[in-house]
């Protein structure tokens, strides 16, 4: 039956002599008269007295309502609109509600319009402490940004945000600066930007594009520890990053930290490995493994164990055998040497010769970037000739056919340098050329300034060869010349100084280690109590763990990017599956410790789960829940982690079915008990009411597949209980506010009829604006309501912007009808 407009406005008229009367009236729940504003961040909204109510219960119940309004993440226009107001009374009833501050902050930022650029930035301001979500935050900066008209008002509120919010969270500071570097930049103003960026580096580490700034504008402010440390923070923040790695690895190889390189190349290996399980290690991680492990002070026999491996997976490589030669010298065992070195001799030229032809796969050049040509072979044997093992008129053969097959840099300062070590050195001459030499040229160079007795320039000619690759073989070779001309080899940074700097930072973890992804983060869904009766409500703690040794970053970039997807899968007297029942990206987290856990607290009894458990009081119910982290699809269209050897991880709880009696007298009780309740107890009575009478109703339908109880007085004694005059809905003590608040909102699950309607109808005069917000959500929301002109009185006229900030939102609903 439809409403009678005709009661809700003769109901609507009479509450201004209402309101008056009940101001004088203070509810038993907390409820206060103050000339203060709300909370720390919006002004006090309810009766010209202003008096202040407060209710924990009745502000989650906001919250909730306004959770489940913005579930759907395309959620825009009136419904959003209503979701905001019923997010600011909340935080009106209860000013230390962090969640609803969250919330606020995001469905704010969902659209321009209306502009909300105030109420934003204040909750902001308030919200914008250490544990702050940096996602919702950087939202709300990007949010107020946007609202700006020029970058000079861009400028001036980044200015005024880091002044406002930099001391509260180091990591949003960090971006904030970063931005105003940026827009200084823009400028030119170069002096400002490096300020902001040095400040943004300083504030974290991490961040990325406060480095990248400050190298553009004041590139002399990163020193060599510097950078390294950038590159090691960038490998810690993705370790499956390939690329990083071998960034890291190679910057620590160029700065002679050789001992760090070759654990760093190590740990490429094992991730690529790990990457890529059906294919070979590529040359250009093994040969600069091999080289740096060669450098140590005591880790030649690596350089062995890598040549080992390789044959195994990849065939045979001139240039490794070199370094397991050389490296054998090293170590002093010199038969060792000859071995490596003849069979490398014997193979290379097998492979060369017409009778041997070239094998496709039995040899690796990947790093010169070539196919397996004769070329390569010949170039390679030249090299060997000339620096793994010297022998002057080898070196001068194959660099002589090298240089036949094809004129380049490389063949001709091979062919120069094996000319001038023959002391040919009028021979060598016109094959070093001018300007830009490769690193063999400059060795050469420096050898036919010897010959004519110009030590100086010679001496220039080695430093150079060395500078452009100081772990190579060329350069070991430079680095003996150089000692025999009284002069010793220096490098430009110390490394002993940066290895101390980066150690002092890292510590024993400086030098990574590779450990698989799944060993490093662990997943799982923590619900305390395992069994919760008809109307419990539950809830989680997501604990993602780091089993590491050092810290890892929640980031895109990183591990765990800190997206949350939890599903729930009903079983028992029901069956259903729900998808998606939690999704949500948490960032309050930055740097998970060594051994701790990120902990994460998720909303269970929720959305579809809630209204299910809600509307089938006497079904016995089983229900899963499985977590993922950072869920992916699937080539076969699953869903999984994006880490795909970390399991989801799963949680069972048990929901036990309500048991009536035929007498009923469990209900009997509860209702005779309406009166004289706490108020807690009432609620209870409310929600468990409600849902019986969702339960009847799916009856008449005949959806009920479970075993239940019904008998026609069971629907008249629910309804009684909120229709009563002392009931859930009429009862007209001042201090059930409160209960009528929780008993409408269990009612928008109900469809209402006339008598239902009205009685809702008379809260729409209640002293307590809750409760009159409450009365017109509801009875707004009824689908078959003809409710505008009502709104629109409400919009004008009630004495509380909360009530009348709800009824415009509501006004813009029934438009859209």
């Amino acid at each position: 039956m439809k409403t009678s407009f005709l009661v809700l406005a003769a109901l609507l008229l009479c509450r201004p002599q209402l309101w008056a009367q009940g101001l004088a009236t203070q509810g038993r729940e907390r409820s206060a008269v103050t000339g203060g504003q709300l909370g720390s961040t919006l002004p006090a909204g309810s009766t010209p007295a202003q008096e202040r109510l407060s209710s924990d219960s009745v502000s989650r119940r906001f919250y909730e309502i306004a959770y489940e309004l913005a579930s759907a993440k395309d959620v825009r226009g009136p419904k959003l609109e209503q979701a905001i107001v019923f997010l600011t009374a909340a935080i009106e009833l209860d000013s230390e509600t962090k969640a609803a501050r969250r919330l606020l902050i995001e469905l704010a930022c969902r659209q321009p319009e209306p502009d909300h650029s105030k109420l934003v930035y204040e909750l902001l301001v308030d919200y914008a402490d250490e544990f702050a979500d940096l996602d919702v935050a950087e939202k709300a900066v990007a949010y107020l940004l946007e609202q700006m008209n020029s970058r000079e008002e861009r400028e001036k509120l980044l200015e005024q945000m880091l002044g406002t919010l930099g001391g509260g969270n180091s990591v949003l500071s960090s971006r904030l600066a970063t931005m105003l570097g940026a827009l200084k930049a823009e400028k030119a103003d170069s002096n400002a930007a490096q300020f902001y960026f040095l400040q943004a580096y300083k504030a974290n580490r991490y961040n990325r594009l406060a480095f990248a700034g400050l190298g553009e504008v004041a590139p002399e402010q990163i020193g060599p520890a510097v950078s390294l440390e950038r590159l090691r923070l960038a490998l810690r923040e993705n370790p499956s990053d390939i690329e990083a790695a071998i960034a890291f690895a190679g910057r620590a190889e160029k700065l002679q930290l050789y001992e760090t390189a070759a654990a760093a190349y190590e740990y490429c290996a094992d991730l690529f490995r790990y990457l890529y399980e059906s294919e070979a290690i590529p040359a250009r991680i093994y040969l600069p493994w091999a080289i740096t492990s060669y450098n140590t002070k005591a880790d030649q026999s690596k350089c062995l164990q890598i040549a080992r491996r390789i044959r195994q997976e990849s065939g045979f490589d001139l240039r490794l055998e070199a370094i397991a030669g050389r490296a054998a010298i090293k170590m002093g065992d010199i038969e060792l040497a000859a071995k490596i070195f003849q069979s490398a001799e014997k193979n290379a030229q097998q492979l060369i010769s017409p009778r041997g032809g070239i094998s496709p796969g039995t040899i690796n050049s990947e790093p010169s970037q070539t196919t397996h040509s004769q070329q390569t072979y010949v170039e390679q044997l030249a090299w060997f000739y000339c620096f793994a093992l010297p022998i002057p008129d080898e070196a001068v053969k194959w660099a002589n056919k090298a240089f036949a097959i094809e004129n380049s840099p490389v063949t001709s300062s091979l062919l120069a340098y094996a000319l001038a070590t023959g002391k040919q050195i009028e021979w060598a001459k016109p094959y070093i050329g001018e300007g830009n030499r490769n690193q063999i040229a400059d060795l050469t160079q420096g050898l036919i300034h010897l010959a004519q007795s110009r030590t100086d320039q010679a001496i220039e000619s080695l430093l150079s060869a060395i500078a452009k690759d100081p772990g190579s073989f060329a350069a070991e070779r430079a680095k003996v010349i150089l000692s025999e001309q009284g002069r010793k080899y220096a490098p430009p940074d110390d490394p002993n100084s940066i290895l101390a700097s980066l150690e002092s930072a890292f510590g024993q973890t400086l030098a990574p280690v590779f450990i698989p992804p799944e060993q490093v983060i662990s997943a799982k869904l923590d619900i305390q109590g395992e069994t919760f009766p008809y109307g419990s409500e539950f809830s989680g703690i997501v604990a993602i763990t780091n089993s590491s040794s050092e810290p890892f970053v929640v980031s895109d970039e990183g591990l765990f990017k800190g997206d949350i997807r939890i599903d729930a899968e009903i079983s028992g007297d029901l069956s259903r599956k729900i998808p998606n029942l939690v999704f949500t990206r948490n960032r309050t987290t930055f740097l998970a410790a060594p051994g701790g856990s990120i902990l994460v607290p998720v909303r269970l009894f929720t959305g579809e789960l809630r209204n299910t458990l809600l509307k089938h009081p006497q079904a016995s119910l089983d229900i899963e829940f499985t977590l993922y982290i950072d869920p992916v699809i699937t080539e076969s269209g699953k869903i999984a982690n994006r880490l795909t050897y970390v399991e989801p991880a799963r949680t069972r709880i048990r929901r036990p079915g309500v048991k009536l009696t035929a007498t009923g007298k469990h209900l009997r009780e509860q209702f005779r008990s309406i009166s004289i309740n706490r108020p807690d107890q009432k609620i209870k009575t409310a929600q468990l009411f409600t849902g019986l009478l969702r339960e009847q109703h799916a009856l008449s339908d005949g959806r009920l597949p479970y075993r239940f109880m019904y008998a026609d007085w069971v629907t008249h004694l629910l309804r009684n209980a909120l229709l009563h005059e002392s009931g859930l809905l009429r009862n007209p003590a001042d201090s059930e506010w409160v209960v009528k608040v929780h008993t409408m909102a269990e009612m928008l699950a109900l469809s209402l009829d006339y008598e239902l309607t009205s009685a809702v109808a008379e809260n729409l005069n209640n002293a307590k604006w809750p409760v009159r917000m409450m009365a017109v959500y509801l009875l707004a929301s009824s689908p078959a309501s003809k409710f505008g002109p009502v709104l629109d009185s409400t919009a004008e006229h009630d004495q509380s912007k909360f009530v009348r900030e709800m009824a415009i939102a509501l006004s813009g609903q029934q438009e859209q009808r």
